[in-house]
């Protein structure tokens, strides 16, 4: 479908100028605007144009494009069940290649539009998703490994319990020490990505997680003075969280430090 559908010119362009003018703060502009968004709901095709704004239309502002994204996004979080099946795959081919795009905010708009449909319980569904974002975040190309590991940081918030599933192989087998080897990127974003992907499996304590303990505590202690301050608090969050379900794991990597 991505090969084959077109957006109308002049579609495009009505459908446009709503997305730039639900940007005004203007709030009865607001208020107008919606309902006439919500109209376009009952024509299936209004989610490819969607699409095509968010990740084709390159020349337009990030603002604009993010909009579609985000309501892309909702409407994936309301209608998702009943988009025919060729739109899904078009928005999903879509959404993972705009997972490198250069805009940070359309990177991040990627990420959330992603788990959305992977919440959806979809992750059964799209078995390349993972494998995909796994092959990007080794990219040497910073925004593809940010874009990745945006939407797997999403992904692991939202979808935790479906990582640890048999029904998909576990994926967090993979996850955990992939993760894990990313503690010490030279981005202090990736690093705090990895390490916050991973506080979302310590409450839970998986097997996964479990296996992998001690590289993730040592881990944890190489970046514990990190020089930026949302690594650090990530390393903070994980470490109270341990001292709640693994005392005993996180205590005997202490003692030495204690003794120096």
């Amino acid at each position: 479908m991505a090969l084959t559908w077109q957006p109308d010119p002049g579609s495009l362009q009505q459908i446009m100028h709503l997305l730039k003018e639900s940007q005004s703060p203007d709030t009865k502009t607001q208020q107008e605007l919606k309902p006439k968004l919500e109209a376009l709901n009952q024509y299936p095709d209004f989610n490819n144009y969607l699409v095509y704004v968010f990740t084709k239309v390159k020349t337009e502002d990030e603002p604009t494009r993010a909009i579609a994204g985000l309501i892309l996004k909702n409407n994936a979080k309301v209608y998702y069940a009943s988009f025919p099946a060729e739109i899904k795959s078009f928005i999903k081919q879509e959404a993972l290649q705009a997972i490198g795009d250069p805009s940070p905010l359309i990177r991040a708009t990627a990420g959330t539009l992603i788990s959305t449909i992977a919440m959806r319980g979809e992750l059964a569904s799209w078995p390349e998703l993972l494998p995909s974002l796994c092959h990007f975040i080794d990219d040497p190309n910073y925004t593809v490994c940010e874009g990745a590991f945006s939407a797997l940081h999403k992904i692991c918030e939202d979808c935790y319990d479906q990582l640890d599933s048999d029904a998909l192989d576990r994926p967090l087998n993979v996850l955990i020490p992939k993760f894990i080897q990313f503690f010490s990127h030279q981005s202090p974003s990736i690093r705090s990505h990895a390490i916050a992907c991973v506080n979302q499996f310590i409450i839970t304590m998986p097997t996964a997680l479990v296996a992998n303990i001690v590289p993730f505590i040592e881990g944890l202690f190489a970046v514990a003075g990190d020089e930026d301050p949302e690594v650090r608090k990530n390393v903070c969050r994980a470490l109270v969280m341990l001292l709640d379900v693994r005392a005993t794991d996180l205590l005997s990597h202490m003692h030495p430090i204690i003794e120096v």
